[in-house]
């Protein structure tokens, strides 16, 4: 189990030379056209779901609003990283013990989440060698910000758990916190695993939102309907 995500030797001359696993130039160039006519429609759709929650906040943002708005974006995370990822996407995982038995439990640990997904995206980023997965994650990692902010400052902790500086979770780290609700990968890759390239860091990715998005789907019509 590594500490970070790990680019092997081919991975680093990948880097070097455009491409971020080993196979033809075309590939590399067919995945970078595909991924940005994902990203300009999902990018647009962000600064509209931005623009929707300043306007929310204008007026009182309330609890039930607040985590149906954070319900929607995990489940958009989802449907992107999957439109990006195409044929390569990972299957949905099957979860476990994510029904919360209090409204308390649920927002406790829905903080602990977004924390761990900020910290995730904030230890991909540097990894991420195609420009246009790297804007896409990136814009993804300030929403999750902005969730683990209204959290940390709903449970009375402080908005960055880190002071001025966020700092990025190990690999080994992340896996540990969230292996616990997996039932079955249904086939997808080891998290644990090195993560070698562009793909294996979104699939990674893509298994954290599952996470999440089933996390809120389930519990926020309990809860906050």
């Amino acid at each position: 189990m590594t500490d970070q995500f790990e680019v092997s030797a081919e991975g680093q001359d990948a880097s070097r030379t455009g491409r971020f696993f080993q196979g033809s130039r075309r590939l590399f160039l067919t995945r970078s056209v595909a991924s940005a006519a994902v990203i300009a429609p999902a990018a647009a759709l962000l600064v509209t779901q931005t623009a929707n929650a300043a306007t929310l906040s204008a007026n009182n943002l309330g609890a039930e609003d607040a985590f149906n708005e954070i319900r929607k974006d995990e489940d958009t995370h989802v449907s992107f990283l999957k439109s990006a990822l195409g044929s390569y996407a990972r299957p949905k995982p099957t979860f476990k013990e994510l029904k919360q038995t209090s409204r308390a439990n649920f927002v406790n640990l829905a903080q602990v989440f977004e924390n761990v997904g900020v910290g995730a995206y904030l230890l991909a980023a540097p990894a991420i060698v195609n420009k246009g997965y790297l804007a896409a994650a990136g814009s993804i990692l300030t929403i999750e910000a902005r969730h683990a902010g209204y959290l940390n400052s709903l449970l009375g902790k402080p908005l960055s758990t880190n002071g001025s500086f966020d700092k990025p979770i190990p690999q080994a780290q992340i896996v540990q916190d969230v292996m616990p609700f997996i039932k079955s990968l249904n086939g997808g890759s080891d998290p644990s695993k090195p993560l070698k390239n562009d793909i294996d860091i979104l699939n990674f990715a893509l298994l954290l939102e599952y996470l999440e998005a089933t996390f809120y789907d389930i519990n926020v019509p309990i809860y906050y309907r």
